[in-house]
């Protein structure tokens, strides 16, 4: 009885337009963020090159500087910016907050902001202002050194109060400043990276990363609509009553249902994954590396996967539930604030619904962050379980002739 319910819902799935204009969204939006040209660039590093390019510092000291030398330049210009809402907002303080950071500024540096600001203009003055790389080298060395014996505890509490000073989403908060630090990297450090990318990474790893971090963001909508298209389907054709009186319980016919859409919405996902990926597991045997061929399955899986679940099933249990296209507007503005609301690119999971890591490689890095990432996923998966189980109870209330939500449109 499930498996002819099962592959009955996949045959309706295949008989839907919104389905189709999802397949086709997914894969054009897809493949134009994706190039086969990283997997050409990709080369070991040498001795002897001018650039390796940079990475994220854990130092903490380098990270103290780095972030006080941009406190020292918004307080020159009073001008600030914070991402509250995910937007651009410029923030300029009175003149009683810029004292209050003149001396925040002082208590970290031991140096006036006036000192602090003469510096800064020795410092890039020694540049050709015209020039555009020796500017961005006069901003990559620009560093203010921190007080003798002044703590990384006492520097955070300072950064929380120029938050206070100047708003959520800023330059200063622990999540932004601990990942936006970069330092050059030298052929040591780029062929440490390098190495871990293919032996523990092998390549492809790497890559299907890359992926589901542009996928996870149309993933976060698209779903949705299918979701809703389905759980209405029967309404529409006001087939509500037929199907209510079906001799199959609410658990089989919901839960063949959520299956039937979570497969097809996947395939599409899993096809793109493989064919993007070949042009790396290539790339990965002229290296004479043994590539993770099946990284366009795993990977995938664990990160979009319960994106793609909780997505779906939050679909089903609101339009379940009041019987509208409510959970369309729910699901955009989740995903939005999810995607707007984050602090970096690369990590900061949290509870997020979008896990990014829009990079190729930082492999070290992910790594010491996979144990939040997959208590991200993990959540997310309960999550779509709790979902689906809520929306049986509201179809079998709803089935018995007790209505969850009074339709007063009829």
């Amino acid at each position: 009885m499930f498996g002819a319910l099962f592959f009955k819902e996949c045959k309706q799935v295949l008989r839907s337009l919104v389905y189709f204009i999802y397949v086709v969204v997914f894969v054009l939006f897809i493949t134009g963020q994706m190039s086969s040209e990283r997997a050409m660039g990709l080369q070991a590093p040498v001795p002897g090159q001018s650039d390796y390019g940079t990475a994220v510092t854990t130092d903490e000291t380098l990270i103290m500087e780095g972030t006080l030398a941009g406190l020292v330049e918004d307080i020159y210009y009073n001008s600030w910016v914070t991402y509250p809402l995910g937007f651009y907002k410029a923030v300029m303080l009175t003149d009683r907050e810029m004292e209050q950071a003149e001396a925040i500024l002082e208590r970290c540096t031991g140096k006036t902001s006036e000192v602090l600001v003469e510096e800064m203009k020795r410092h890039f003055g020694g540049y050709d202002q015209s020039n555009v790389e020796e500017m961005e080298a006069a901003q990559e060395s620009y560093k203010v050194s921190v007080k003798e014996g002044l703590s990384y505890g006492e520097f955070e509490a300072a950064m929380e109060e120029i938050c206070g000073l100047v708003g959520k989403k800023s330059d200063y908060e622990k999540s932004r400043y601990e990942h936006s630090i970069r330092v050059p990297q030298t052929y040591e450090m780029a062929k440490e990276e390098f190495d871990v990318l293919c032996e523990k990474d092998h390549v492809t790893r790497a890559y299907m990363r890359l992926f589901c971090d542009y996928a996870g963001i149309v993933l976060a909508v698209l779903p949705i609509f299918v979701g809703v298209s389905r759980a209405l389907r029967d309404r529409r054709a006001k087939a509500q009553e037929v199907v209510f009186s079906k001799p199959a319980s609410g658990m089989r016919i919901i839960v063949s249902r959520y299956l039937a859409n979570l497969v097809m919405l996947c395939i599409p996902v899993f096809v793109t994954a493989f064919l993007l990926q070949q042009p790396f597991l290539y790339k990965a045997q002229t290296l004479g590396i043994r590539g993770d061929g099946l990284a366009f399955l795993t990977v995938p899986g664990a990160w979009l996967v319960p994106e793609i679940m909780v997505v779906l099933a939050l679909s089903f249990l609101i339009t379940e539930l009041t019987d509208r296209i409510l959970a369309v507007f729910v699901q955009v503005a989740w995903a939005i604030g999810s995607l707007f609301g984050a602090d970096v690119l690369v990590g900061d999971f949290g509870m997020r619904l979008i896990a990014r890591w829009n990079t190729l490689g930082q492999t070290t890095l992910f790594y010491s962050m996979e144990k939040g990432f997959l208590l991200n996923r993990c959540y997310y998966f309960l999550l779509a379980v709790v979902c689906v189980v809520l929306t049986v109870i509201v179809y079998e209330r709803k089935r018995g002739g007790n209505p969850v939500w009074k339709n007063t449109a009829g």
